[in-house]
């Protein structure tokens, strides 16, 4: 039997990168340094006479160029689209939403890159009941 050897030719597809991701994501309070300060899980929790502002934060791999959307959902309806160009590789952004007392209820911030949701985080928004203090 005799062996052949085809020699493999690899081309390289510029602007395409099947590992473009969203690298770490986080909802967070405020952002120091390019960095989210804290890791807000399930639940935000307001109260009645303030607005309650929060961040979502992304790092995005291999999305030079390409336009990334983060969208805010309160009950299904979009309240808010923010779009962004990387400029590099590895690149970090954050979008933020000013939460009104009377948008309580079930919110989700969704990362898009092109017709493909690359992310997502699923909240609640509640309001501390006010107290008053007896004279």
């Amino acid at each position: 039997m005799k062996l052949i050897h085809i020699p493999v030719l690899m081309l390289s597809m510029a602007g395409f990168s099947a590992t473009a991701d969203v690298a770490r994501s986080q909802l967070t309070y405020g952002i120091s340094d390019r960095e989210p300060i804290d890791n807000i899980m399930d639940e935000v929790v307001g109260e009645a006479s303030q607005v309650t502002t929060l961040y979502y934060f992304t790092a995005l791999q291999d999305l030079q160029g390409e336009q990334v959307v983060h969208r805010w959902y309160r009950e299904g309806e979009l309240m808010a689209e923010v779009s962004f160009t990387p400029t590099s590789d590895y690149w970090r952004t954050w979008s933020s939403k000013r939460l009104l007392p009377r948008w309580g209820g079930d919110w989700q911030v969704q990362v898009w890159h092109g017709d493909t949701m690359i992310d997502s985080k699923t909240f609640r928004y509640t309001i501390t009941p006010q107290r008053y203090l007896s004279e």
